[in-house]
C-alpha cells in the first residue's frame, strides 16, 4: 500500500471544509434585493437625510437675495487710498494757522493717502479728518461710495476719488480644507457660488482623496449642520438647480474633502488584505489589488459591505463576471469597504479533487512500495 504524505491528508481536509463552507457558510451580512451584477446607486455614499438636508440647504439658499460681492467684516485688513486727503490736511492745517480761506484746495505733487486699516470687531474703520466709518456689511465699492460722501458732507474734498481693496480677507470666508491641492481659507467674492466652486477654486481633489466631502453648514444661532456629499455628483445633472446636490456656500462654512483609506479584501482571492483605496478603484480593481480570484471563486456573488458617513451601513453584489464579459458597469470602492469574494461550490468539488490528485501522484513517486 502507499504511504500516504500529510499534504494529501490536508488535501482531503480542505476539501471537506470547502464543501461545508460552500454549502452553508456564513455570509457577509444581509444581502438587500438587487438584480445581478447591478451596480449600486450614485448615491449608495449618501443617505436619505444626507440629500433631503442637502436639498433643503440649496432651496433655502437660492432664494435668498443674491449678494453683489465680498461683504467686508470684522478683522478684514482694508487697502484704503484717497489721493487728496493729504493735500486737504494740509490746507486746513494752513487756514488754521494764517486764517486764509480754500478749504480742499490741492497742492500739485503732494503725498497720496494709502493706508491699510484693519476693520475693528465693531466693523468699523478710522478715516483722518472724518473719523469712524461702518464698514462691516458693505462691498468694497459701497465702502467707497460712503467715505466719499462723508468727505463731501464735511467739507473735506468736492470730488473725492476713493479707492478701496480688500488686502486680507478675514470673515466673508469658506474654508476648504482636507485633502485638497491648496487647502485654506477663500473669500466668497462671487454671487451665487457653490461649494464645487470652492472645492476648485481650491485647486480640487488632491490624488489621495476620497469620494465624501463633508460640508459643515454655518447657521447661526443653531448648531452647525453637517451633510455628505459624494464628491461624484457634483458634476452631474442631479447636483444642479435650486434643489440639487451642490448649494450656495456662505461665509463660515466649512468643506472637508476627506482622504481616500483602505479597502478590505477577503474570501477566495490570492492575497487577502487591505489595500489603499486610488483614485477610480473599482471592485475590480480591489480584487486584483488582491491577487485576483481564486479558481473555486464565485465572482457572480462578490459581496460588498460599505459602511456610510454617520454611521450607516449597506451591503450589496456584484457581479464581476459580468463586468469582466461587458455586460455590467463595474463599482467605485469607497473608504473603508469590505469585498469578500465567497466560494463556488461547483468549482471548489472538482479543484479540492484535484488537489488530492496531484497530492498523490507526488506521493506516489516519491515513496516506497510495500
Amino acid at each position: 500500500m502507499h504511504r500516504i504524505s500529510r499534504t494529501a491528508r490536508a488535501g482531503a481536509g480542505a476539501l471537506a471544509l470547502t464543501m461545508i463552507a460552500g454549502c452553508g457558510g456564513p455570509r457577509l451580512g444581509a444581502i438587500p434585493e438587487r438584480a445581478a451584477g447591478a451596480a449600486p446607486a450614485a448615491s449608495d455614499l449618501m443617505t436619505a437625510l444626507d440629500v433631503e438636508a442637502l436639498s433643503k440647504i440649496a432651496a433655502a439658499r437660492a432664494t435668498a437675495p443674491a449678494s453683489a460681492g465680498y461683504r467686508i467684516g470684522p478683522d478684514d485688513l482694508l487697502d484704503v487710498r484717497i489721493p487728496d486727503l493729504l493735500d486737504a490736511q494740509a490746507s486746513v492745517g494752513t487756514r488754521s494757522s494764517s486764517g486764509s480761506a480754500g478749504a480742499g484746495q490741492v497742492v500739485a505733487g503732494a503725498p497720496v493717502y494709502q493706508q491699510g486699516l484693519r476693520v475693528s470687531g465693531g466693523g468699523e474703520v478710522t478715516i483722518p479728518m472724518i473719523g469712524a466709518v461702518r464698514a462691516a456689511g458693505l462691498t468694497p465699492s459701497a465702502l467707497e461710495t460712503e467715505i466719499g460722501r462723508r468727505l463731501i458732507a464735511a467739507g473735506i474734498l468736492r470730488a473725492p476719488k476713493v479707492s478701496v481693496q480688500v488686502a486680507e480677507y478675514r470673515s466673508g470666508v469658506v474654508a476648504v480644507i482636507g485633502s485638497v491641492e491648496r487647502p485654506g481659507l477663500y473669500p466668497v467674492t462671487r454671487p451665487r457660488a457653490t461649494l464645487s466652486d470652492m472645492l476648485w477654486t481650491a485647486g480640487g481633489p488632491s490624488k489621495d482623496a476620497g469620494r465624501i466631502v463633508e460640508f459643515a453648514v454655518e447657521a447661526r444661532p443653531a448648531p452647525r449642520e453637517r451633510v455628505y456629499i459624494d464628491v461624484a455628483l457634483l458634476g452631474t445633472p442631479a447636483a444642479r438647480g435650486p434643489a440639487g446636490l451642490d448649494p450656495e456656500v456662505r461665509p463660515g462654512d466649512v468643506i472637508t474633502v476627506t482622504a481616500a483609506g483602505s479597502v478590505l479584501v477577503d474570501g477566495w482571492v490570492e492575497k487577502p488584505g487591505s489595500y489603499p483605496v486610488t483614485r477610480g478603484l473599482t471592485v475590480g480593481g480591489a480584487v486584483a489589488a488582491a491577487g485576483g480570484h481564486h479558481v473555486s471563486a464565485d465572482r457572480s456573488r462578490t459581496v460588498v459591505r460599505r459602511v456610510t458617513p454617520g454611521g450607516g451601513s449597506r451591503t450589496f453584489e456584484v457581479d464581476l463576471a459580468a463586468i469582466a464579459d461587458g455586460r455590467a458597469a463595474d463599482v467605485p470602492i469607497a473608504d473603508g469597504d469590505v469585498v469578500h469574494v465567497p466560494v463556488s461550490v461547483a468549482r471548489a468539488l472538482p479543484w479540492g479533487v484535484w488537489t488530492i490528485a496531484r497530492e498523490m501522484i507526488h506521493v506516489g513517486g516519491s515513496v516506497l512500495l510495500f
